[in-house]
């Protein structure tokens, strides 16, 4: 079925995408401390101040990254089933949306309304997921001859 997309959206969900969550994946469990530190702009947090719990959540945040860069390598690669797409790209939707909003709420009213205060982790969980969301979209909407 990736062969048969459009090839922005190709490139964004067998390249991009898989990249981008193998790197939130290593991000996660290289360094627990700084990636927990890392999801709401603040001052330097050391390291010692991150909770046993919060690096358990990091490492097992990490591998659902990684979790959902294979499975959707192995769903858009392996099928031709133009209805495994849409509800793949569908669940994804929903859950981005999710991603998005959580992080939203996380940041604060404040923090969320001053994007020239975010970090790098920020800018990736708000406007990087919320680009795919408008692919994921644009895709699920398309009209098709399969139906």
């Amino acid at each position: 079925m990736a062969s048969c997309m459009p090839t922005v959206p190709r490139v964004t969900f067998t390249v991009i995408e898989p990249i981008s969550l193998v790197a939130g994946f290593l991000g996660a469990v290289s360094d627990p401390a700084w990636f927990v530190a890392q999801q709401v702009p603040q001052k330097l947090v050391p390291a010692a101040a991150v909770a046993e719990n919060s690096i358990v959540l990091a490492w097992q945040l990490g591998n659902l990254y990684l979790l959902m860069a294979l499975v959707g390598l192995f769903v858009l690669n392996s099928t031709s089933e133009v209805k495994v797409v849409r509800g793949y790209l569908w669940a994804l939707w929903l859950g981005d949306i999710g991603h998005v909003a959580f992080s939203c709420y996380g940041l604060g009213k404040e923090r969320m309304m001053n994007p020239s205060g975010w970090n790098v982790m920020a800018w990736g969980n708000i406007v990087f997921t919320g680009n795919e969301l408008g692919t994921e979209i644009l895709l699920v909407l398309e009209p098709s001859a399969e139906g």
